[in-house]
């Protein structure tokens, strides 16, 4: 089963977002710059808006 049949496109967004978060957040641990860390922190959170607001505002599925 592929993971396109077993998640949907909310789930799989989530996946992706953990990984860029997690793979990021390691990046700018290395660098050690606290201007990194103010650019990461913001990116972080306009990343997650805007996921937020593509989930709220896509249509639900039929029951």
């Amino acid at each position: 089963m592929a993971m396109r049949d077993r998640f949907d496109w909310t789930e799989r967004l989530t996946i992706v977002l953990t990984l860029v978060f997690v793979l990021s957040l390691g990046l700018v641990r290395l660098s050690g710059s606290a201007v990194a860390w103010v650019v990461w922190g913001v990116a972080m959170v306009l990343v997650s808006g805007i996921a937020l607001v593509l989930v709220n505002r896509s249509e639900r599925p039929a029951e």
